[in-house]
């Protein structure tokens, strides 16, 4: 028995086979059918004349028997399951058999798949279904036409029902899609049409792109092409070993989730495609964020994706993990379903996050973790090694051990830092460039300065002067750091003071004060005033547990921030500039090393430092000796919280006349921020009244906000309102 030679041979074969079916079927639908056709439908009915020209071909008979015509059926059927088997050993891919054996179809289903791609090859066939079906509007397929193609007993038509009721994978993966003829009036099953995924017509005749709908209008999938082993990748010892381990296991359809963590850059698309590479497979990539973020439902891409990974038995790597992480109240049912998918995936999944994560239903697949940190100095010399061997036109005198000492940068950065550098030489020298270590330094300096600001928030400042309510010498301070920043740059050097300065030539400011009492609304201000950028660093970001990672993450916060002449913010500073302590234990030693650490870079930063703390005693005294203020932002008296009462509420919200602010001011001792609070929630509760804000609505805030602060409603305080708070 002779193999087939390609697909479309095979094809050939099931289409004839197919045709043998339909004629079966024809004999039957003549033998019942009315053939008095009424002149009026001339026209609108397919004639036996033109379906004979279509099922026909030359030296073969119409004038065998319905038995006859079985046997043959079945001969045909045999046949071509033997020829599949000698072109599988001969290592031929057939696309239908290998599409029933990856989604595990029955024949039956198989049948079906084959029954809905013949139009795509002949339009011929959608006249033959519309003649058998008597409808010439009904070109497709109906599951009543396939049950009598491919079914011989009522038994089997019954049983045959089974995958359009029940899950299948024909419905689960959307191989094919069943059509109502009218939504507004379901019909029955029967009479539903079959339509062939246009994608999975596509595979079927051979083509391997990507399902479109993944790629537009943005690719939302890539396939990641193996180039490395696991031996060539620079790693601790005990992630290769563990990733062996993953290469070696014995899958068998078991769902197998692999959380790698870690920064960007730190190597984790490469090792997963290092990964596929050992296991002889092909990657896809996933990105999560550009899916959630396109036009088609999210579930319905996310299973397209899979099937693709599917299709061509392919490891699956999921991008971008921590960004839905970061909301998880926005993205719940987003991480559910991925749980899910993977729980059904027959094979290795890697998910790549910035943070760490725990799927919830671990029973239903197995699940590792990988832990990427930066590497150290050993690693990135070797990893800057690689990857300057790896690139053209490097200037011999590049000092490999100077760059690994000088950057602290992933493998990921590394190489970016040599585009960059790459880009600049061209730029430079044109095309026949050298890259020369200064073209590197940038490189680097352009990297960091991307990465950096992952350690800060930039703030956009909206307030002005009038919305600040603090008492003039507070004031007249504020306004007096607003001008030493101003003219900085004419003092230091026009007027040459920095000729007189080695350290000390930024501002540094505290602000200290209650909660409440208008710091952070005041560096808003500043800044706004000023027109620089503002950047409030993250403190979770910057404190690691690791000796040494705090003052490198703090050092290159400065140094972005330098470079962006931007204001610094350290809100809740005595997290970081906190008393240092007597030395009990190794703790206390490096918890001061740190303290250290920030005072000799404070006083070499030449920006802007804001510093705000609810105790100033709090500070280790020695910054406060190279502050060049410290401003005491006093919680306000009467005359202020009125102040602050009345312009809290905008010109345009809808006041009421009961409103007394007076009564307010004067019986409620509360700062700036809770005024704030109790505004904003009066306003919402007499927007769900649909009028205006009321003494009533702005008492029962207050009330809210009391008990926010611990404190108790008393009458004194209340007076003729107490009875709306009792």
């Amino acid at each position: 028995m002779l193999p087939y030679s390609s697909n479309i041979e095979y094809l050939r074969d099931e289409l004839r086979r197919l045709d043998w079916l339909l004629k079966i079927a024809i004999q039957q639908f003549r033998s019942h059918r009315n053939q008095n056709i009424p002149p009026e439908f001339q026209g609108l009915h397919i004639s036996d004349q033109e379906i004979d020209g279509l099922v026909s071909e030359e030296n073969e008979s119409w004038n065998q028997t319905w038995a006859e015509t079985q046997t043959k059926v079945m001969a045909m059927r045999e046949e071509i399951d033997r020829r599949i088997i000698e072109t599988q050993i001969n290592g031929i891919i057939l696309r239908l058999p290998y599409l029933q054996t990856v989604f595990n179809l029955t024949p039956f289903e198989t049948d079906l798949l084959l029954l809905t791609l013949a139009p795509e090859l002949d339009l011929r066939y959608q006249k033959i279904y519309a003649y058998l079906q008597d409808d010439v509007t009904r070109k497709r397929p109906s599951i009543d036409l396939a049950l009598q193609l491919f079914c011989c007993t009522l038994e089997e038509r019954v049983k045959a029902r089974e995958p359009f009721i029940k899950d299948s994978p024909l419905l689960n993966y959307n191989l094919l899609l069943l059509h109502e003829d009218s939504i507004d009036r379901p019909s029955p099953l029967l009479s539903r049409s079959l339509k062939l995924d246009d994608r999975i017509a596509e595979f079927l005749l051979g083509s391997d792109r990507l399902d479109t709908r993944l790629l537009k209008p943005i690719s939302l999938v890539q396939w990641l092409r193996p180039q490395k082993s696991l031996k060539d990748l620079v790693l601790p010892t005990e992630i290769k070993q563990t990733l062996q381990q993953l290469i070696s296991l014995e899958i068998d359809n078991t769902p197998w989730l692999c959380l790698l963590q870690g920064v960007e850059g730190t190597g984790k698309r490469t090792t997963a495609s290092a990964v596929a590479n050992a296991r002889k497979r092909s990657l896809l990539a996933i990105d999560l964020p550009a899916m959630i973020q396109a036009e088609l439902p999210f579930h319905a891409l996310l299973e397209l994706a899979f099937r693709e990974a599917r299709l061509y038995n392919s490891l699956v790597y999921l991008d971008g993990w921590h960004q839905l992480l970061a909301d998880t109240t926005k993205h719940h049912l987003a991480i559910a379903f991925v749980e899910q998918i993977i729980a059904q995936f027959p094979g290795i999944v890697f998910i790549a996050s910035q943070t760490p994560w725990q799927p919830n239903n671990s029973d239903r697949h197995s699940f590792i973790r990988i832990e990427f940190s930066l590497p150290d100095l050993r690693s990135r010399y070797a990893l800057w090694q690689t990857a300057l061997s790896q690139a053209q036109g490097i200037s011999p005198q590049v000092n490999i051990k100077d760059l690994a000492n000088s950057f602290r940068l992933s493998g990921g950065q590394i190489q970016r830092s040599i585009a960059l550098a790459t880009s600049q030489a061209k730029l430079n020298q044109g095309k026949n460039y050298t890259i020369t270590t200064d073209d590197i330094l940038l490189g680097c300096q352009l990297e960091s300065s991307r990465t950096l600001i992952s350690f800060a928030r930039k703030i956009t400042p909206k307030r002005v002067w009038e919305d600040l309510v603090l008492p003039k010498d507070t004031m007249a301070q504020l306004r007096e750091l607003c001008q030493q920043v101003r003219y900085r740059s004419q003092v230091y050097s026009d007027w040459g003071f920095e000729q007189r300065l080695s350290l000390g030539k930024g501002t540094i400011a505290l602000f200290t004060g209650d909660s409440g009492t208008g710091k952070t609304l005041s560096v808003e201000i500043l800044a706004k005033e000023l027109g620089l950028d503002l950047y409030q660093v993250d403190l979770s970001q910057i404190v690691s547990k690791y000796i040494g990672e705090t003052e490198k993450n703090l050092s290159r916060v400065f140094e972005d921030a330098q470079a962006s002449n931007a204001i610094l913010f350290f809100d809740e500073a005595d997290a970081l500039f906190g008393k240092r302590s007597d030395i009990k234990d190794a703790h206390d030693r490096y918890a001061n090393i740190e303290v250290n650490y920030l005072l000799q870079r404070v006083e070499t930063y030449e920006g802007v430092i804001i510093l705000t703390s609810n105790l100033s005693k709090n500070i280790d005294t020695a910054f406060l000796r190279r502050l060049h203020f410290s401003i005491e932002f006093p919680f306000p008296d009467e005359y202020h919280r009125f102040q602050i009462w009345r312009r809290m509420f905008p010109p345009q919200a809808p006041l009421s006349t009961d409103v007394d602010f007076e009564f307010l001011a004067r019986k409620f001792k509360i700062a700036g921020g809770n005024i704030k609070n109790v505004a904003i929630a009066a306003a919402f509760r007499a927007a769900e009244d649909g009028g205006e804000i009321h003494m009533e609505h702005l008492i029962l805030s207050l009330k809210r906000e009391y008990r926010k602060l611990g404190k108790v409603c008393e009458r004194t305080e209340f007076e003729s309102y107490y009875d709306l708070v009792r």
